[in-house]
């Protein structure tokens, strides 16, 4: 029997362990999980392991895996090098990132006029989401700049641009890792130097926080050398940066990956490697469904139509009534896990409207 600890909110876990596993979840909100007599251990980007939040692996420790895309959480070496192995679920939320890009974009411009698909726009960082974010804007015709020179240098058939051809692009969408040491570190990477002298109509942060220096960004959009900024990501969080909220057009808590099937990829990915691992059968009932939103016969826009299949500007809503809340760091994590997780376009069908009037829609995936 392998004994496994477990976060409360990886989402329907219980679906994809076999038998074999005697798992005890906690809530990570509550309380500081100790590993202790554990085999395994699965956590999310809230929960941090490193030399000072574990200073004495247990033995029992083998395996820990995080339900998320990324694992800056975690610090890999020490925990190697305590013969412990660490996975994450890369990828799981790249479709659920990219639609959060393009809604941002559609709803910024059906309330201020602009036309993204008439601008050039740069992709920072072209893996697993950043390659969702291409594909997508590829599909409604945008002029693209992809820029990951680590990829170009492992992947003989990718190309990537210079730096500079970024500074002269018009909107900016930031999908790399937060690394913070090495050649290709990424902490700050956007910072006063990347920002001096170029002008951008949007900038849009949905990998990490870390990877912007958040001053220099605000000092860009009070001088008028960024015009949008739609930010999902917060250097400090869950405290967030209070200033950078207001002057976003678009302010989220940290939920762009959010979604109903994002979070099955990442519970079936991680047991998967757990299984594999542990030499286990992995057997999982993976069901993604379809929801159906009946409108009722009235006129609708296309905005009024994006954000009933997205919730975006709602937790925008939710976001800004924390600031001035002496517990808004509390309360933001609490955002991110007490409301139920949206669906991803082509997993929708609107009942009661011609799509045919709405190809942003068909573009998107969603179904009649």
């Amino acid at each position: 029997m392998i004994k496994l600890l477990a976060d409360q909110n990886l989402y329907k876990l219980d679906q994809f362990l076999p038998k074999e596993v005697d798992v005890t979840y906690y809530n990570p909100n509550e309380q500081t999980p100790s590993p202790k007599g554990f085999d395994a251990w699965l956590l999310r980007t809230v929960t941090r392991v490193n030399a000072q939040t574990l200073t004495d692996p247990p033995p029992s420790l083998q395996f820990i895996g995080t339900g998320s895309a990324g694992s800056d959480h975690l610090d890999i070496e020490y925990l190697e090098n305590h013969q412990i192995k660490v996975v994450d679920a890369k990828g799981c939320n790249a479709q659920a990132v990219a639609e959060y890009v393009l809604t941002a974009l559609i709803i910024l411009q059906e309330k201020h006029g602009i036309d993204f698909r008439n601008m050039r726009i740069g992709v920072i960082g072209v893996g697993a989401v950043g390659t969702a974010v291409s594909d997508l804007l590829s599909r409604f015709g945008c002029d693209l700049v992809l820029y990951d020179p680590p990829r170009a240098l492992r992947d003989p058939s990718f190309k990537s641009a210079e730096m500079v051809e970024l500074q002269q692009c018009d909107i900016l969408t930031l999908h790399v890792p937060f690394i913070e040491h090495g050649e290709w570190k990424t902490q700050n990477m956007i910072d006063e130097n990347f920002l001096a002298g170029n002008r951008f109509e949007v900038f849009i942060n949905a990998a990490r926080g870390g990877v912007t220096d958040e001053k220099a960004v605000l000092n860009a959009f009070e001088k008028g050398r960024i015009s949008y900024l739609i930010t999902d990501v917060w250097e400090n969080e869950p405290t967030f940066n209070v200033e950078l909220a207001k002057n976003s057009f678009i302010a989220t808590p940290h939920i762009a990956g959010y979604s109903e099937q994002a979070k099955l990829n990442a519970s079936s990915m991680i047991a998967e490697k757990l299984c594999s691992f542990f030499d286990l059968d992995f057997a999982p009932n993976l069901r993604h469904e379809v929801k159906e939103i009946l409108l009722a016969e009235l006129t609708y826009s296309l905005l009024d139509l994006i954000t009933r299949c997205h919730p975006m500007l709602e937790y925008d809503a939710a976001l800004r009534d924390l600031i001035g809340r002496d517990d808004n760091a509390k309360l933001f994590a609490k955002l991110r896990t007490d409301r139920p997780y949206r669906y991803e376009y082509p997993n929708i069908r609107l009942k009661g409207v011609n799509l045919s009037e709405f190809p942003v829609l068909k573009l998107l995936g969603v179904n009649v």
